[in-house]
């Protein structure tokens, strides 16, 4: 469950942050770097917490 979590957070952190850029800079890539990065940034915490997938 902690992982899940880990990822959703993330997600919604940085795909809400990707989206109020697109809203306020009238843009329309922000939302999926903001995805992108949000996951990037869960895999790194999960693995640096629980280690290498072995």
């Amino acid at each position: 469950m902690v992982v899940l979590s880990y990822i959703l957070a993330g997600l919604i952190l940085y795909g809400g942050l990707g989206w109020l850029g697109d809203h306020f800079l009238h843009t329309s890539w922000l939302l999926p770097v903001g995805l992108i990065v949000g996951l990037v940034c869960s895999i790194y915490l999960i693995i640096k917490r629980y280690g290498r997938f072995e």
